[in-house]
């Protein structure tokens, strides 16, 4: 039996160009931070003028997943979708955005749904317009509210900050999963409280202490990606904020991982002088919402490192083989100081890595690696540049590799003057045995101060 076809319409005017109303409706990724009740959007496949979306938004309270297709008419201002998996109880689920040009330069949006319920049974009927209601409207308030702020200083703002580790991927996704042990493994998180009645759907309550003592409540649900990535949206934020959104990622390395933390938040613009003060601006608020906020990630990062390290490395490396080690450095280092560039690059391996916080790329393989120390400049006449490597760390890890960390200075002396530090690093490198002695797998250098 065909289950009966319910069909409902909601609308809005909004004081903005078509173009820019259709442009929110069409980016479906920033729906988290423009629609209050999406949550997180995939896009599975994306092919011209038809794409496929798994959504996950809240509906009467609840979190609701879902795969839907979607057929652009950027032309008509129009796009139609239709849900392939539809989750109980709704049965199956469709509609349309439609985005119309007005005469003063204004937008109409209308937003078209057409759903079947569950056994056509009352109550799943009812729940369903229920959250169609509840929903259409936010999103449509929502939307308006977006659109004017196309433009403005109180447009979403997004920053990230990362981490190096060096441990494998897992071992630090595993410590950013685990939330519910923040309490104990976090210094600035006084309570926590985790609950996932749904796999891989986790709610989360947590209380975090600010410098001044102080501490402020937020609450988010968190979706927990098959390829590793968490991604939350806050549904209780601090005033400063209408929208906070983010993302926890971790990328292996072949020196271990790096951990990256993104925000993306909305000014609240009605708070930020009674926040910070009656001289505060928009900018003033989005400086201290990345200090906070980048801050408390950071921390985060940086437990989930120790936490990680601790768990993925091995014991440090035998006296012995320390010193060779040690030994090892230190002929590099005097190969680069003296110029020899081909002897230097012949202390890594033939598929080789070097790579700087200041490159775009890493350079790879023993030939590149040579061919990029000749072209570098060179000091100035009369000018000599030293290289001091210092405070080495050794782990040997499960592959058999030796991974290290250690920083390093380099110093710039011209004819007559003082030393000038001219840079410091910390690098962390992978090591293969190579007889009684070692080459570089990958190596990292990390400029300080980027």
């Amino acid at each position: 039996m065909t289950q009966e076809l319910h069909t409902t319409e909601h609308t809005i005017t909004v004081a903005a160009a078509p173009e820019t109303v259709f442009a929110l409706v069409e980016r479906a990724e920033d729906w988290p931070h423009v629609f209050p009740p999406t949550l997180h959007v995939e896009y599975l496949e994306r092919s011209g003028d038809e794409e496929r979306l798994r959504i996950w938004a809240t509906a009467n309270g609840e979190v609701k997943s879902w795969t839907s297709r979607r057929v652009l008419d950027r032309e008509g201002l129009r796009i139609r979708f239709r849900q392939e998996v539809s989750q109980a109880p709704v049965a199956a689920m469709g509609g349309e955005w439609i985005v119309e040009a007005l005469a003063d330069g204004g937008s109409r949006v209308r937003l078209l749904h057409d759903f079947r319920a569950v056994d056509d049974l009352e109550r799943n009927v009812a729940w369903i317009l229920e959250a169609v209601e509840r929903n259409s409207g936010a999103e449509l308030a929502a939307l308006e509210s977006a659109a004017l702020r196309v433009g403005g200083d109180a447009e979403p703002y997004t920053f990230e900050d990362t981490v190096h580790v060096d441990a494998p991927a897992e071992e630090v996704r595993t410590f950013l999963h685990d939330a519910g042990r923040w309490q104990e493994r976090l210094p600035h998180v006084a309570r926590v409280l985790l609950k996932e009645d749904t796999p891989d759907v986790q709610h989360l309550e947590m209380d975090t202490r600010a410098p001044d003592g102080s501490t402020h409540t937020t609450t988010s649900v968190r979706i927990c990606l098959p390829d590793g990535r968490i991604t939350y949206k806050q549904s209780q934020t601090p005033a400063l904020m209408s929208v906070h959104t983010g993302e926890w990622t971790v990328r292996e390395t072949p020196s271990g991982s790096v951990a990256v933390s993104r925000h993306t938040v909305v000014v609240n613009t009605a708070a930020v002088t009674k926040v910070l003060g009656p001289s505060a601006t928009v900018a003033d608020a989005r400086a201290f919402i990345r200090d906070a906020l980048g801050g408390n990630s950071t921390i985060t990062m940086r437990h989930a490192k120790e936490f990680a390290e601790r768990r993925g490395r091995t014991e440090p490396v035998a006296p012995a083989e320390y010193a060779s080690i040690q030994q090892f450095y230190a002929r590099q280092m005097r190969l680069l100081d003296e110029g020899e560039g081909a002897a230097w690059a012949g202390t890594f391996t033939d598929d080789g890595v070097f790579h700087q916080s200041s490159f775009a790329e890493p350079v790879r393989g023993r030939a590149s690696i040579a061919s990029a120390v000749r072209e570098r400049p060179a000091p100035p006449p009369g000018t000599v540049r030293r290289h001091w490597l210092g405070l080495p760390a050794a782990w040997r890890f499960p592959d058999g590799s030796v991974r290290t960390g250690y920083d390093a200075l380099v110093v710039s002396t011209s004819a007559g003057a003082a030393p000038v530090l001219r840079l410091s690093t910390s690098c962390r490198d992978v090591l293969v045995a190579d007889g009684d002695s070692w080459l570089v797998r990958h190596r990292y250098v990390g400029h300080d101060g980027q």
